[in-house]
């Protein structure tokens, strides 16, 4: 994400692209030193993902979780595009909308995350007068929006907004973690979830809502769910997933790899906890969340999770709960079960 922000930045830090007055917006933003380029624009930023929008503010920059809705209005739109090639639609198509008549839209995207096929989707909606550069093993193009094909953005809006998966039982949107399927290990540790639960409890990295749908479907006497996931997407879909359910509930953005100090003395967690940081594997991420759980959990109170084979969560389970069981290890997943 760094190298593609840099990227993305480098035609209006060379001069390339003025920004100096205009009205700007920058879509799946994220903290760069070069951002000091927008000092003399009218700058509006949007991120879904916690962390990324943590930086932002950190440095002072006020960022909004939602694509701005003023249509038509802006000089420049900035996009670093994501994997997901409907998402990447998704975002350049809500991009295109925004973009008055003669702007300019600026989209870059690492070599392996599809930066290679940004200029194929400009022309796609028709983006004109397209200039492009390659640097820190990424992409960025550039390009004027003048008779944009209408029809082609609407229908790339429509294939990434929410919609509904798995026969209709679920509401969800490309770029959300597993969108339009179970996740294999959350399948899983479905099968292990006690249905003994009761109390006070949370799903950490709720995701879309399957496993918090499981337990409230199946544990009648929980009284209480915090659903808490770093995509702001995801948080809000499960609120959606989960409104025919009549107990307490709570959605929350947060990033979990970070201390919190609201959510205590819970009976229970269940969670599947994230473990890359882009493509490489961190198994630090568990271990902030597996120490999060801990820390809200009651003296009791029960951790259920799910991890892959290959990430040794079990030295820090031992460490820091009283007791920690395998309860299954199969199909490249082992479910643990740790008591505070």
């Amino acid at each position: 994400m760094l190298a593609a922000t840099q990227t993305l930045l480098h035609p209006i830090k060379s001069g390339a692209i003025d920004v100096s007055g205009r009205r700007v917006a920058f879509l799946n933003a994220s903290m760069h030193s070069d951002m000091s380029v927008f000092a003399n624009a009218d700058l509006t930023l949007q991120q879904y993902f916690k962390p990324y929008a943590d930086e932002l503010v950190n440095a002072s920059l006020a960022v909004s979780t939602d694509i701005p809705n003023d249509n038509e209005s802006y000089d420049l739109l900035c996009i670093l595009l994501p994997k997901n090639m409907i998402e990447a639609r998704y975002l350049m198509a809500r991009g295109a909308r925004l973009l008055r008549s003669g702007g300019t839209l600026i989209c870059a995207a690492d070599n392996k995350a599809g930066g290679t096929r940004l200029k194929k989707l400009m022309m796609n909606f028709g983006f004109q007068d397209l200039y492009d550069d390659a640097r820190n093993k990424a992409r960025v193009i550039w390009g004027v929006a003048n008779n944009l094909d209408k029809s082609k953005i609407e229908a790339a809006i429509d294939e990434g907004q929410e919609c509904t998966i798995l026969d209709g039982d679920f509401l969800s949107q490309a770029g959300v973690f597993g969108w339009d399927k179970i996740d294999k290990g959350s399948q899983i540790l479905s099968k292990y979830i006690p249905a003994d639960l009761k109390g006070k409890g949370a799903d950490f990295g709720c995701g879309y809502g399957y496993l918090s749908r499981l337990v409230l479907s199946n544990c009648r006497k929980v009284k209480q769910l915090h659903c808490i996931d770093a995509d702001y997407r995801a948080v809000n879909l499960c609120e959606k997933n989960l409104v025919n359910f009549d107990v307490k509930k709570d959605f929350i953005w947060f990033d979990l790899t970070k201390p919190q100090d609201n959510i205590r003395n819970l009976d229970f967690i269940i969670m599947n906890p994230p473990f890359h940081d882009g493509k490489k594997t961190d198994i630090s991420i568990g271990h902030n969340f597996i120490d999060q759980a801990h820390k809200a959990l009651r003296r009791g109170g029960r951790l259920i999770m799910v991890a892959n084979n290959h990430l040794a969560y079990e030295n820090i389970l031992a460490d820091i709960f009283f007791e920690h069981s395998k309860l299954h290890e199969a199909q490249g997943f082992k479910v643990f079960c740790a008591v505070k």
